[in-house]
Parts: structure tokens; C-alpha cells; sequence
């Protein structure tokens, strides 16, 4: 049990570290969303139905185990949060948006609780909670460049993301990558015909591909793979780390400088996060011997 919970916090947070520079990433692309979501859906899409065949060879059938309708479900919401997350970006400030989507897991945890009658436990609570007052620390001193249509796309993301987290938590024996895949491809080709046909120029389109083709597709099967071994809740608790390290990565890129807050509210967020994922692995470690004593 140990081992397995291990696995999913680790799947989870090298997804987080991977995924960190998306943000960053779609700034360099340029500031037109529909271009930049058609370029990046179509090549996530590829991307991840390439890993995904690498990681797991059967057959999209077997794939989709007792899923049923919820396959399509998902595809059609990553779609959608995949265009919200491009758009957002590009009209709200990054740590705006960052922000709000962090708030991802505790959305996870309403619907697992009210969909999938999923026991959440009180620490779980707790520590999204915690790091709640660190993200209102850090959103407080936010500029005000942020556009409404960009701050509303972004909340749209957040619903849309832990959406997923519990369809996919609903379906253990499912491998909704390829679900994931096919979403993004719909996404990409619809934003396409939206914008047509764009060929960025190379100072942009390498800000793409570095995303279509490594950032997005991997960190998004990784984090499909977490889900087997945790908790909706537990994933989307981890995924808050990237308003964190996305942050700071636009400071450094972009000159966004932090303030005396922003540093505050990271700390308080990565710290909880450990002693939340400490408590969770000893729990873990417990559970076989109590079992083997009683």
C-alpha cells in the first residue's frame, strides 16, 4: 500500500514540475489563443496518444474498460479546459490564473464527495484550506491587468479540470489517456478552423512544440497514471504546486517580479503540501500492520 501511494505522489509531482512551464511557454507563443490552442491541442493530442501507446499496448477497447459514456465525457472537457487554460493565459495576468486554477483540488474533493460518495479525509480539508489562505495571500497583491473574460476562463478551468479528476477516479480499470488525446485533437482542429491555418513564425513556434510535444502530453499521462494509486483530491492538492513554480518561472523569464507575499504564500503552500503528504505515507505504512495485528 505504501509503495502504491508513493507511486501516485511521485507520478503526480514529477507531472507538476513538467507541466510548471506551460504558462511561461504559451506567453513566448504569442497572444493570440485560438492560434496558439490549435497548434498546442493538435500536437498534445498526437503527443499523448503516442506516449500513452508506448506506456499501455492495448487496444483503445481495452483501454476504455467500463468507462462506457464518461470516455467521451472527459474528452469533450479536455478539450474545452485546454482552451481555457490557452485563453486565460493569454489575457489575465499568470498568476491570476495560476492562482484560481489551484483552487482545482478542492472542487475535486465537493465532486468526488458528491458524485463518488469518496470519504475525504479531514487533513485533506484542512490542508486545502491552508493552502487557500496562502493562494488569497498571493492573488491580493495581483496586479490589475487581468481581463474579466480571462479570469472567468480561468475559474471555467478549474471546474473543467477537477471534472476530469473524478471521472477519471470513477473508472480505475480505464486508461482515459487516449481519451485525453482525442480531446485534444478536437480542441486543436476546432480552434484551427476557428482562426485558420497558421504558421507562427520560428521565434514563437518553438514555444509550441516545446509545448505540444513534451510540457502538455507527458505531464497530462502522468497524472492520469497518479490517479490510479490516489485520490482525486490528493492529485489536484499536488497540482498546486504549479501556481507556485509557474509564478516564479515567469518572474525569471519575464520579469515578473514576486513580492514579499507571493514568497510567504509559497511557502505556506509548499509546506503544508509536505507535512500533508508525510501524514499520508505514514498512514500508509501503518495500515499493514495494523491489518496484520488484528
Amino acid at each position: 500500500m505504501q509503495q502504491q501511494v508513493f507511486k501516485g505522489y511521485l507520478l503526480a509531482f514529477i507531472g507538476v514540475c513538467i507541466l510548471s512551464p506551460d504558462a511561461l511557454l504559451i506567453r513566448l507563443a504569442g497572444n493570440d489563443p485560438w492560434v496558439i490552442a490549435g497548434w498546442r491541442g493538435i500536437l498534445t493530442g498526437i503527443m499523448i496518444l503516442i506516449y500513452n501507446q508506448g506506456l499501455d499496448g492495448r487496444s483503445l477497447k481495452a483501454q476504455k474498460g467500463s468507462s462506457g459514456y464518461r470516455y467521451y465525457v472527459n474528452m469533450v472537457l479536455f478539450a474545452l479546459s485546454s482552451f481555457c487554460f490557452t485563453y486565460a493565459i493569454s489575457k489575465a495576468n499568470v498568476t491570476d490564473v495560476l492562482v484560481i486554477i489551484a483552487f482545482t483540488p478542492l472542487l475535486s474533493a465537493l465532486l468526488s464527495a458528491l458524485f463518488l460518495q469518496e470519504q475525504v479525509l479531514l487533513r485533506t480539508w484542512v490542508a486545502t484550506l491552508v493552502c487557500g489562505v496562502g493562494l488569497a495571500i498571493l492573488f491580493s497583491q495581483a496586479g490589475g491587468e487581468s481581463q474579466p473574460l480571462g479570469l472567468i476562463s480561468a475559474a471555467a478551468c478549474a471546474i473543467l479540470l477537477a471534472a476530469q479528476f473524478v471521472i477519471m477516479r470513477s473508472c480505475p480499470d480505464a486508461n482515459f489517456s487516449s481519451s485525453m488525446g482525442f480531446g485534444g485533437l478536437l480542441g486543436g482542429i476546432v480552434c484551427m478552423l476557428v482562426s485558420g491555418f497558421v504558421i507562427l513564425p520560428a521565434s514563437q513556434m518553438w514555444a509550441v512544440l516545446a509545448i505540444g510535444l513534451i510540457v502538455s502530453p507527458i505531464s497530462f499521462v502522468l497524472f492520469v497514471y497518479s490517479l490510479r494509486y490516489i485520490t482525486a483530491a490528493e492529485t489536484g492538492l499536488i497540482m498546486l504546486l504549479e501556481s507556485v513554480l509557474g509564478s516564479l518561472l515567469v518572474w525569471v523569464f519575464l520579469g515578473e517580479h514576486p513580492s514579499l507575499p507571493t514568497t510567504l504564500a509559497g511557502l505556506l503552500i509548499l509546506g503544508t503540501l509536505g507535512i500533508y503528504s508525510f501524514l499520508t505515507l505514514r498512514e500508509a505504512k501503518q495500515a499493514p500492520l495494523v491489518s496484520t495485528l488484528s
